[in-house]
């Protein structure tokens, strides 16, 4: 009971980090800008948490080394390619996408010759691709005028998300607990967000000039920081087969907050590609595990 209650607040404050993303981009704010309220407010919130067990971060070459190429490829990224695509597409399809990482992972895997051929997973595999295959390609010759190249770009989410998976596990530095390299990885992801928006001339936004949009950049910070310590703690109940079914809560409750928001709606190929997608998604989540045996600490709905 306690795995399934964390997997649902979970991919709840998942999907409200999402939701809280898209508002903020209807309101002009950068993607960079977003990303790192949002980075910055989850390293305080899990820095506040670990601060009782002194359980922080090492800050040597191999820990450091892993903080950037592993939270650059499976927070930065995704979120910032996510943030992007929200401006164009709805929510609830960035966040079907954004669940399709385990299949992507799995796929990858096959190909390094990380996983095994288990032949429901394989069959999950090849109805999950059909599914993003109808969703991404324009179902007549004016469409390529719309949004199809976004789609494209948010399948980027998954893959990132794929690669970081692989990158974590497979570069998991010895002896280390998963609360720890999760604070480094947040922490060294806003003080390199913090260095771009200077860069880029973005920090003018750091203050928000509305009240609106201060409560809906706080909210988002305090979402993304629950969420990282959520998933942490339902990777340590559940394992890292049950976290992967997140997708399932975030697919859904992003699509009901995009048809009560925005008036989101899916005509009859939508649904059926997302029919797919959650098919291959169940026949790969349930099959095995779409990591190998030393899971990342945040997962790819996020984990993704």
């Amino acid at each position: 009971m306690k795995a399934l209650v964390l997997l649902i607040i979970s991919g709840i404050l998942t999907s409200g980090v999402f939701i809280a993303g898209k508002q903020a981009g209807s309101e002009q704010l950068s993607p960079l800008m977003i990303l790192f309220w949002q980075m910055s407010g989850g390293a305080l919130l899990v820095w506040v948490v670990a601060w009782p067990t002194r359980r922080f971060p090492i800050w040597d070459i191999t820990h450091v080394r892993y903080y950037l190429i592993g939270g650059l490829l499976g927070i930065t990224l995704p979120y910032i390619l996510a943030f992007i695509v929200l401006r164009e597409l709805q929510v609830g399809i960035v966040g079907l996408i954004t669940a399709l990482s385990p299949i992507v992972t799995y796929g990858m895997a096959r190909l390094l010759g990380l996983e095994s051929g288990h032949p429901l997973r394989l069959i999950g595999l090849a109805i999950g691709l059909g599914g993003v295959a109808l969703l991404v390609t324009p179902q007549n010759p004016t469409d390529f005028a719309g949004n199809w190249h976004f789609m494209l770009l948010a399948l980027g989410i998954p893959l990132a998300l794929a690669v970081s998976n692989i990158y974590r596990s497979r570069y998991w530095p010895p002896n280390s607990e998963a609360m720890p390299l999760v604070i480094g990885m947040l922490s060294v992801q806003a003080i390199g967000l913090l260095i771009a928006n200077l860069l880029v001339g973005n920090f003018h936004q750091a203050l928000p000039n509305t009240q609106n949009i201060a409560l809906l950049l706080t909210a988002l910070a305090l979402m993304a920081g629950a969420s990282y310590l959520t998933s942490f703690n339902l990777l340590k109940v559940g394992g890292p087969v049950y976290l992967s079914q997140m997708g399932y809560v975030i697919t859904a409750v992003t699509m009901l907050a995009g048809i009560a928001l925005w008036g989101d709606q899916y005509n009859s190929t939508d649904l059926l590609s997302i029919g797919f997608i959650l098919t291959g998604l169940l026949l790969t989540t349930l099959t095995g595990n779409a990591q190998s045996s030393k899971p990342a600490p945040i997962r790819s709905s996020q984990s993704t």
